[in-house]
């Protein structure tokens, strides 16, 4: 168990130690990269020119002392509610962007390592259809994830000793999600249907508890998670490729 736990643990890390010396993968962490930069760069500046004209909706007219206390305390919470707002979304919705690129990234250390041959010659079509079946799965898990915490949520209405058994289902369940999350874009190539790899994950628990808990430790740093979300995709790769070859 120990020695199953510990080789998912470190499985992220082995993905960006791999990714360091295979410079030909990079392109698959830098696109999607500058993409959540401008994209989140611009959300930030529509809200700097678009707060003000909603700070004037609210408040009227005045040049009392008090109506600019009251501007600058919106200002204070506008600003505090839209740092929230990113920390909570940038992952989530960098996640969704990067998704294609994650599974051609997967897909390439598949080939890399272990010499997998996909269809040669997709079409533009062909493509696209595989972008967007990428994005369904990670808001299927998505939704997994949130309604299994909305179960263990309502463990902590038991009595005493609710919130803990809360928070520690709660974590498992956490990690068991980032194992599937960024095992799946090998998983989904092999197996298709959804359940079958979940019960693969489940099977597999000891080895997915460790690389989902690897997962969390490279994600606990906000924004810096999306440099290091690739890491998390090849190392989930290289370690399914061992337990289900």
């Amino acid at each position: 168990m120990v020695r199953k736990v510990s080789k998912g643990f470190f499985a992220p890390f082995r993905g960006l130690i791999f990714l360091k010396r295979n410079r030909v993968l990079w392109k698959y962490v830098l696109i999607p990269l500058a993409v959540n930069v401008m994209v989140f760069l611009g959300l930030g500046i529509l809200f700097f020119f678009l707060f003000p004209e909603l700070v004037g909706l609210i408040l009227p007219e005045g040049d009392a002392w008090y109506w600019t206390i009251l501007r600058a305390i919106l200002w204070i919470i506008g600003t505090f509610l839209v740092m929230v707002l990113f920390l909570v979304s940038f992952t989530a919705v960098g996640t969704a962007i990067a998704s294609p690129f994650n599974e051609a990234l997967s897909e390439q250390v598949e080939r890399m390592v272990g010499g997998w041959r996909s269809e040669d010659g997709l079409g533009l079509w062909d493509q696209a259809r595989r972008s967007a079946r990428s994005a369904i799965e990670s808001i299927k898990h998505v939704a997994v994830y949130l309604g299994g915490s909305l179960l263990i949520g309502l463990t902590g209405l038991i009595p005493a000793t609710g919130t803990l058994i809360s928070m520690i289902l709660g974590t498992l369940w956490t990690f068991l999600f980032l194992a599937m999350e960024f095992g799946d874009y090998y998983l989904a190539r092999h197996w298709l249907a959804f359940r079958t790899r979940w019960r693969m994950v489940l099977a597999e628990r000891w080895s997915s508890l460790g690389f989902g808990a690897g997962c969390a430790a490279l994600f606990m740093i906000p924004f810096l998670n999306l440099l290091l979300m690739p890491g998390a995709v090849v190392g989930g790769t290289l370690l399914w490729m061992e337990l289900k070859p």
